[in-house]
């Protein structure tokens, strides 16, 4: 074969030309694809860079509105400054506040951080020396994959130091894993009580004692010289090694010159730090421990290795100490994979089925078997170069595509058939059915990656996690080409062989040609069901649920719960225990962690009345977690009435976090005074809370706390010889304690703590009487200087854009989110604002509506792609236009699959219908490549798109069908994780099942009357 033949004769020609070398690199490619595969990171969700920022504060124990006003606003005035933020939300508690920075999509967030942290610094100056300020670049990494419950009948301290110092530092050297925090049990520390008495005879006050302690305990480096040729250090040591020593430590003379010892008026012993938070699980108070993954780590093969060293750590434990997993994502992980795989592998079966049936040859249905798992192992290789990862939405896209890679194949193998059928040799037949649609299919995968192309750039959280969908399906739609165009023909000459068939088209062919041919003369067919369609797609669209993200059964969920404003941490466990005892009562629950006064996840600042409960369910045949969790709603708000609860499983609760969105529904009234919005509040949440479907329902208004206000009298400090601040950090020292140095315990040290006793420190009677200084007539007591009052003060403060915000939220139950948000909003239209007073939607709910936004234009720039193509693809703008007309019909089938499923119209159903537009237009593709073809020849628009439909009936069901049986897996939802996906494949199928429809009635008759009119605009 020459040459220019082998040219004329096309790519099939120059495949079997080069049959050899085809074949080494597709066994290349494939081992390659292998071994990428199995080295690819694996987790749940793509790593994203989320665009948000969190700083905590915190300093002493202010008031929320003081501490707002002191060191928050200098703090939040510097930050609004920072490059590229976009939202700047504040929360404030009594002694702390948490800071979060949203930033523009598409933000370098490693500078954005340097950019924070430089702000602060400049912020710094205008901040009391000891304000700690934490700035942290939030991530999934942010976030546990595995957590523990350490437990045992031991002493709280000792517990603590086997989860310290014992089982987290094992932990911490398993390769990929982050971090590991620890939560629970005692800190030790050594304590110098003081009695008030004898310090006053004495007078000592706390702060002399705790100075002098600090001088007598120096380590220090204080020189060095050469002697001998060596290098000798000079220590100067009077390290104090226990409670012994610190005894001993003398403050003083008495008038008899005898010493005067810490001894004579405080009590030395080990202790523990005043504990701010509780913990509790099934089994008795525990410590936690939350382990995270280092980013690019693989989530299955951080917790294989934790797991393995927390199994080989336990024979060495102390007798009593129990280990218990309570939140383990790897198991949702593999679960998920698994689930992913078998839906790959179904659909596979599936679409050799749908060939099998079409071809009735067991050869051909190999030939175009062959093209799925080749090209899914060399997609492999594409996504190792792209930097992606083994997750839901990543293999999401894989599954997805199963019936889109064998689409090429099977339009190649069917063409290579039909040539067989017709007399062909099995090369001959190979070069001439791949030549004759080798224009055809690469339209096709042109059109379908031209629509997907634009998600890749799609900004925002839902943009971030489907462009790993977007890429990997696009990289194995372009794999399939060069797999149908290449490996197909080469396989097909090997392996296919003639067959006897009867001649012209089939009894369903011609059905299908007189169809269209009936079509094509009816231009008012065409357009009449264009209208249909368009007012039917207006109809469905305030019909069809609307949601933000499909939720899927982790196995786990979080309980985040509040109880009123001001309630004791004591009173607060009280209460939870009763939530536990429901917990317990469960019987699908297999475990849970909680923690009171502090929260799961990234540093934060929390109320003492707060805190989150983390639930693992049992495996095996149990009800979904969302039954689960409304079960268990309801139970625990008949039986412990008066506690706000949310109820959101583990990875929502995540995915909401990163995002800034930690509840679905957000009504954020914003204005000058906080009366005012309190006031609003109070007027609006009897309306809001009777919203069908409006569950967890918080009304943002936060009662006020109790307060005791000390108020100082300047001029009787200043007849002491004091100031304000003076008596302000004696009564601190007397209930909080005050840092007296260290004492070194093996390779750790314990603080020194001097205080009073308990009895005197936590007895608000005898505050007024406490010590402040020592006049020449005696003791001086707080009340001498100072005031005290019982007052109430706010206990929490919002602020977004440094204006005042009280921020109400809830969430969704039996009712979709958009239907929930519609009501909700009809409700407060009808409330009168006074001037300067406004509200706003927030949440998820704000992400969903601007992920939306986002998807129209990426739909609509896609389409703008897609006639790109069609013009090059074809040789009328006429029938480029009809394609174009005809693909968003497919809306159709997609919307009202929606509806009779009662499935949400959300990121993933969305991402569905932009990808329908590309299913669709291949239809069209390969329609009207054939009757262009006749029209050139002579033929007339109706016969030429009736001898088009008789051809290219059977490629256009075929590939159809394989690609609806293909997401059928998906659309069932089989097993964990595939729920993500459903909404997707719902949608693909509805709108396919409908393209038929499309493709042979409404595309005919617009081809026909765009083509005559393009011939003669009188028509």
């Amino acid at each position: 074969m020459t040459g220019g033949d082998e040219a004329r004769r096309g790519i099939g020609a120059w495949a079997l030309r080069h049959q050899v070398l085809i074949v080494l690199v597709t066994v290349a490619l494939v081992v390659a694809g292998i071994v990428s595969g199995r080295s690819l990171a694996s987790g749940i969700y793509p790593e994203v860079d989320f665009p948000r920022i969190g700083v905590v504060v915190r300093q002493g124990d202010a008031p929320p509105a003081v501490f707002q006003m002191t060191i928050l606003r200098p703090l939040e005035q510097a930050l609004t400054t920072v490059l590229g933020v976009e939202r700047v939300r504040s929360r404030t508690i009594r002694g702390g506040a948490e800071i979060s920075l949203l930033f523009a999509p598409g933000s370098d967030m490693w500078r954005a951080l340097q950019l924070v942290q430089s702000a602060v610094a400049d912020a710094r100056s205008s901040l009391p020396p000891d304000t700690l300020v934490q700035v942290e670049r939030l991530t999934p990494v942010s976030f546990p994959v595995l957590s523990f419950n350490v437990t045992g009948r031991l002493d709280p301290r000792v517990l603590h130091d086997v989860a310290q110092y014992e089982i987290a530092p094992v932990l911490r050297r398993v390769h990929g894993v982050g971090h590991v925090s620890v939560l629970g049990g005692d800190v030790r520390e050594l304590e110098v009580i003081v009695d008030p008495e004898r310090a006053a005879a004495l007078h000592l006050r706390l702060e002399d004692i705790a100075a002098r302690i600090r001088r007598s305990i120096p380590l220090a480096a204080v020189g060095r010289f050469d002697r001998d040729r060596s290098l000798v250090t000079v220590v100067a040591n009077a390290e104090a090694t226990g409670a012994t020593d610190v005894a001993s430590i003398p403050l003083g003379v008495d008038a008899r010159g005898v010493p005067i010892t810490v001894a004579n008026v405080a009590t030395v012993r080990e202790g523990a730090e005043d504990r701010f938070f509780r913990t509790s699980s099934p089994h008795g108070e525990p410590v936690l421990l939350a382990v995270a993954r280092a980013e690019g780590a693989s989530t299955p093969d951080v917790v294989a290795g934790v797991l393995d060293a927390v199994h080989a750590l336990r024979p060495s434990l102390r007798r009593g100490v129990h280990i218990e997993p309570v939140y383990d994502q790897g198991t949702l992980v593999r679960d998920s994979m698994a689930s992913v795989r078998d839906a790959i592998l179904l659909g596979i079966v599936l679409c050799l089925l749908v060939i099998g049936a079409f071809l009735r040859d067991a050869r051909a249905g190999f030939v175009a078997a062959i093209a799925v798992p080749t090209t899914l192992a060399m997609t492999f290789v594409a996504m190792a170069a792209a930097k992606q990862t083994l997750n839901l939405m990543s293999l999401g896209g894989m599954a997805v595509s199963i019936g889109l890679v064998v689409d090429d194949a099977i339009v190649v193998v069917e063409a290579i058939a039909r040539r067989l059928e017709g007399g062909d040799d099995p090369t001959t037949a190979a070069c001439e059915g791949t030549r004759e649609l080798t224009a055809a299919v690469i339209g096709t995968t042109l059109t379908t990656v031209v629509v997907f192309l634009p998600l890749v750039f799609l900004p925002g959280v839902i943009g971030s996690f489907f462009s790993a969908l977007a890429v990997t399906l696009s990289s194995a739609v372009v794999i399939s080409l060069f797999v149908a165009l290449l490996l197909v023909p080469v396989a097909a000459a090997r392996v296919m062989r003639p067959v006897k068939s009867g001649h012209g088209p089939s009894a369903l062919e011609r059905r299908v040609g007189a169809l269209v041919a009936r079509s094509s003369r009816r231009p008012l067919v065409g357009v009449g069901v264009v209208l249909l369609c368009a007012a039917f797609i207006h109809v469905a669209l305030d019909r069809v649920p609307t949601g933000f993200m499909p939720g899927c059964d982790e196995g786990a969920f979080v309980i985040d719960y509040e109880t009123p404003a001001g309630t004791s941490l004591e009173e607060t466990d009280a209460l939870v225990r009763r939530i536990e005892r429901v917990l317990r009562e469960t019987p699908s629950v297999a475990t849970f962690s909680r923690r009171t006064g502090a929260e799961l996840g990234p540093a934060t600042v929390t109320l003492l009345n707060t805190g989150d409960i983390s639930v693992r369910l049992r495996s095996g045949a149990r009800p979904h977690a969302d039954a689960i969790m409304d079960d268990v709603r309801a139970r625990i708000e008949a039986s412990v009435p008066g506690v706000q609860l949310d109820f959101i499983q583990v990875l929502q609760d995540m995915l909401g976090d990163l995002a800034g969105a930690p509840h679905p529904i957000e009504v954020k009234l914003f204005g000058a005074d906080y009366a005012v919005l309190e006031r609003l509040a109070e007027q609006i949440a009897p309306s809001v809370v009777r919203v069908p479907g409006l569950v967890d329902f918080n009304d943002g208004l936060e009662q006020r706390s109790p307060e005791q206000t000390v108020a100082i009298d300047r001029d009787r400090t200043a007849r002491l010889g004091m100031t304000p601040d003076d008596v302000t950090r004696e009564v601190a020292d007397a209930l909080l304690g005050t840092n007296a140095g260290s004492v070194r315990r093996l390779d750790r040290t314990l603080g020194i703590r001097v205080r009073y006793p308990d009895a005197v420190r936590n007895d608000p009677e005898l505050l007024a009487s406490l010590p402040i200084a020592f006049g020449t007539s005696g003791v001086v007591s707080l009340s001498d200087v100072a005031t005290l009052r019982d007052e109430t003060s706010a206990t929490v403060l919002n602020h977004e854009g440094l204006e005042p915000v009280v921020i109400m939220h809830g969430d969704h139950g039996g009712r979709d989110l958009g239907s929930v948000v519609r009501d909700l909003t009809r409700v407060l239209d009808r409330v009168h604002f006074p001037p300067g007073y406004r509200y706003e939607l927030g949440g998820q709910h704000e992400e969903q509506v601007r992920t939306n936004a986002q998807l129209v234009r990426v739909a609509l720039f896609g389409l703008l792609l897609v006639l790109v193509v069609l013009v090059a693809q074809f040789r009328r703008p006429a029938s480029a236009i009809a394609v174009l007309i005809t693909a968003p019909l497919s809306l159709v089938g997609a919307l009202a699959a929606l509806w009779l499923t009662n499935t949400p119209l959300d990121a993933s159903s969305s991402m569905g219908c932009v990808l329908l537009v590309g299913l669709v237009v291949k239809n069209g593709i390969l329609l009207l490549e054939v009757a262009e073809h006749a029209m050139s020849e002579g033929m007339g628009i109706e016969a030429a798109l009736a001898k088009a439909s008789e051809r290219r009936i059977r490629p256009i069901a075929m590939t159809t069908l394989a690609t609806l049986f293909g997401l059928l897996p998906l659309a069932l939802a089989l097993g964990a994780g595939s729920e993500l996906q459903r909404p997707l494949a719902i949608a693909v199928i509805g709108g396919l099942a409908f393209s038929l429809v499309a493709t042979l009635v409404v595309l005919p008759s617009l081809a026909a009357m765009l083509y005559r009119r393009s011939v003669d605009p009188r028509l």
